[in-house]
Order: C-alpha cells, then sequence, then structure tokens
C-alpha cells in the first residue's frame, strides 16, 4: 500500500463497495425492505445455494485475495512472505507495512466469507454474524492506520489521519448498526464515509507519490497541510451529491418499473375479461393471461 498503486487500489475497492451500497440501501428505502436479524429458513440444495451467493461476499473476496498476493508478489520477481531477517543475529522482523497491509485485507476477505456463509449455506441468514464480521475488519483497518502513521513526514500523516478519520466513523456507525440494523440515516451516512474512504485514497495517490505540478508536498509549509484537510472536506461534499444523485436515478428507474408493472396488470385485466366476454373456459383464459403477463413483463425488463 506505501506505493501509487497501493494507495489506487484499495481507493477503487472502498469507492465499488460505497457505490454498491448507495444502490442496494436505495432500493431497499424504496421497496420498503427492512433487515432481518434471522431470516425464515430457505430450501436447501447446491442450486438454491449458489442463487443465493452474494455480490458483496464475492468483491471482498477477490479484492482482499488480490491485494494480499500483490502485497507479498508484485512487482514480479518480489517475494516479501517472510517476517524475520535470518540473515542477522537478532532476527529482526522486515516488510512490517506490508504484513499491516496483510492482516487489513484478510480481515476484508474473512467478512466476505461470513457474507456467503451466512447469505448462501447457512439454513436461515445470519445478519449479526455478517454485521460483527465488517466491523471488525473496520475496527482492524483503524487500528493498523493509527500505527501506520509512526515515522512519517506531516503530509503523509495529515493525509492518513483524515482517512483514518473516515474509518473510525465507519466503525461507529457498524457497532451502532448491531442494535439498529434498519436506520437509514445510517445506513446513507455509512455508504457516504465508504466511499469518501475510496476517493480520498485515489487522492492521496496523487498527493503523496504523483503530485499534479511534478514537485513533491513540502511537509514544512503550512499551507499545504491546511489544504489537505480542504480537499478531505470536499470529497465529503462531494460523496454526498453522488450519493443523492444514485437515489435520484434509483428513485427514476423504480417509478418507472412501478408503472410498468400497473401497465402490465391493467392489460393481463383487460385480456381476462375479453376472454370472459367470448365465453371462452376460464382454465384456458387464466393460461393465456399468464402467457401475456410473462410477455409483457420481459417487454418492461431494462
Amino acid at each position: 500500500m506505501g506505493t501509487f498503486i497501493g494507495h489506487i487500489s484499495p481507493g477503487l475497492a472502498f469507492f465499488s463497495f460505497g457505490v454498491l451500497y448507495a444502490f442496494k440501501f436505495s432500493l431497499m428505502v424504496l421497496r420498503g425492505e427492512e433487515i432481518q436479524l434471522v431470516s425464515h429458513s430457505r430450501p436447501p440444495g447446491l442450486r438454491s445455494c449458489l442463487k443465493r451467493i452474494p455480490a458483496e461476499g464475492v468483491m471482498k473476496i477477490v479484492y482482499g485475495t488480490l491485494a494480499v498476493m500483490a502485497e507479498f508478489f508484485y512487482p514480479p520477481g518480489v517475494y516479501k512472505l517472510i517476517i524475520y531477517n535470518k540473515e542477522k543475529p537478532d532476527y529482526p522482523f522486515i516488510h512490517p507495512n506490508e504484513w499491516q497491509h496483510v492482516t487489513m485485507y484478510s480481515y476484508f476477505a474473512l467478512s466476505g466469507w461470513m457474507d456467503i456463509i451466512s447469505q448462501a449455506c447457512l439454513p436461515r441468514r445470519l445478519f449479526l454474524l455478517e454485521n460483527i464480521a465488517i466491523t471488525l475488519a473496520f475496527y482492524i483497518e483503524a487500528l493498523l492506520l493509527y500505527s501506520h502513521m509512526h515515522g512519517k513526514e506531516r503530509v503523509e500523516n495529515s493525509v492518513h489521519t483524515l482517512l483514518l478519520l473516515a474509518c473510525f466513523l465507519v466503525c461507529l456507525i457498524l457497532t451502532v448498526e448491531i442494535w439498529r440494523p434498519n436506520d437509514h440515516v445510517l445506513w446513507f451516512t455509512k455508504t457516504c464515509l465508504v466511499m469518501t474512504q475510496g476517493t480520498w485514497l485515489l487522492h492521496a495517490a496523487f498527493i503523496l507519490y504523483r503530485p499534479f505540478t511534478g514537485k513533491p508536498w513540502k511537509s514544512d509549509d503550512m499551507a499545504n497541510l491546511m489544504f489537505v484537510t480542504n480537499f478531505f472536506c470536499w470529497h465529503v461534499a462531494l460523496n454526498i451529491i453522488l450519493v443523492l444523485a444514485i437515489f435520484s436515478l434509483t428513485a427514476l428507474w423504480h417509478r418507472r418499473r412501478g408503472l410498468a408493472f400497473q401497465e402490465v396488470k391493467r392489460q393481463v385485466s383487460f385480456h381476462l375479461k375479453s376472454a370472459d366476454g367470448r365465453g371462452l373456459p376460464s382454465e384456458y383464459s387464466k393460461l393465456q393471461a399468464e402467457e401475456e403477463e410473462t410477455r409483457l413483463l420481459q417487454e418492461c425488463d431494462p
């Protein structure tokens, strides 16, 4: 993570999760859905299990595993899967930054496995298990970020302190969600903060490794430190706007789908009445109506 790509890749991961949360929670609010701590029993079988595998869990596992592999073996030819140096008599620890990053990524991958086990494998979904796993992952990230700032320049410390602030706020929200899982304000606040972590990591990569001016930021310049904070505040505002835009687009799509379903019901009702008026058998009328409903639903499906 202590490279340009090392900040870009987790930034993209956090941002993609934030966008996923924005669409997911927007649909849940519009449909009036709520999270159940323990769901109803679900049909067994491998096919049913595979259909229930959550995209979020798969994304966590893929991102986390690839990030772990990159820390140890990227660029090609590098091998950092070593904890201490055997060539020195006091066996000092080596690659501490990489091992911290691996620890953080592993917890997020573990959270992905908990999502899949809960949503796809168990006979009943256990939301509490999923929430505890992701909460633990963010607390681990916050703890590692805190110890990750020792011995760094002031600009880099300022960047990571603001990242730690966003991470810690996510930790608090996830902790409260254990007791208030259906609080809409918490849903969208968490979404905005996760997206902010992502966009801030993307921006941090350019601040620390590829500044747009071509010259590194000077840590002894107070104006640089002040603008780092300014940029972070702008990231928060932009992500709030983005969440609102996603909610608005989702609401328009949901409204369009609702109107389409109403049209389907109206046409199906019309065909049923027409069939009854022609004296056709009721079984034939129902079959024709079902076929017509299926055809119209396929036409409405975007």
